[in-house]
């Protein structure tokens, strides 16, 4: 068990969480304003049998947080059934990196769901393995937009921030109904098969 009842309840809810967010905060918090959850996503978690924990591992510079982590705590915060713990990754380091392969050591976010007895169903790592090619575009698109300028990191980021707003409905989608499918997958395996992992994949 890498994650206690004691530990996990050390985590913050979303209302505690994002009033302290220091870096990203206000697309942090556009991107849960307009994330809408799919239905059946949304009835998949509120027909669960039994209610089910989300360990939030949470980087603020994260691009690919400013995305995820949003989208799936508003899917928590939208059902009595996943309730959310978050951690702010860079004070859990080493716990986190426990979730990860050795090659994949310091990824972020991670999403760790536990059921009632804190045993591990189901992890998502990163981000949605069908939102990659989307990313790609993304990245394609504002190289060719600052092409003259290609050293500018800070307006770079601040682009890809800003498409990460513009496309949260569209991207949260996906998000949301892959982690549904990983959760299930997770629910389907008997105890000594899980965790099911979901979210994007690296080469070893």
């Amino acid at each position: 068990m890498l994650l206690t009842k004691e530990k996990t309840l050390q985590g913050h809810s979303t209302k505690q969480y994002f009033p302290n967010i220091k870096i990203n905060k206000k697309p942090l918090e556009d991107i849960y304003r307009e994330v809408t959850v799919p239905l059946e996503v949304q009835s998949y978690f509120d027909n669960l049998e039994s209610p089910l924990l989300l360990v939030v591992f949470h980087a603020e510079w994260c691009g690919d947080a400013i995305t995820t982590t949003p989208t799936i705590l508003k899917l928590a915060d939208n059902t009595p059934n996943l309730t959310p713990y978050i951690f702010n990754r860079d004070e859990e380091v080493d716990l986190t990196n426990k979730f990860l392969p050795e090659h994949r050591a310091n990824t972020v976010p991670v999403f760790v769901v536990l059921d009632s007895a804190f045993n591990e169903v189901a992890r998502f790592i990163e981000t949605a393995k069908g939102l990659v090619p989307k990313l790609d575009d993304m990245n394609e698109s504002i190289r060719q937009q600052t092409s003259e300028d290609p050293e500018n990191r800070q307006l770079i980021r601040g682009k890809r921030t800003a498409y990460r707003v513009m496309k949260a409905n569209e991207w949260g989608s996906i998000i949301l109904r892959e982690f549904q499918e990983t959760v299930a997958e997770g629910l389907k395996l008997p105890a000594n098969k899980r965790p099911a992992e979901g979210g994007t994949e690296w080469p070893a």
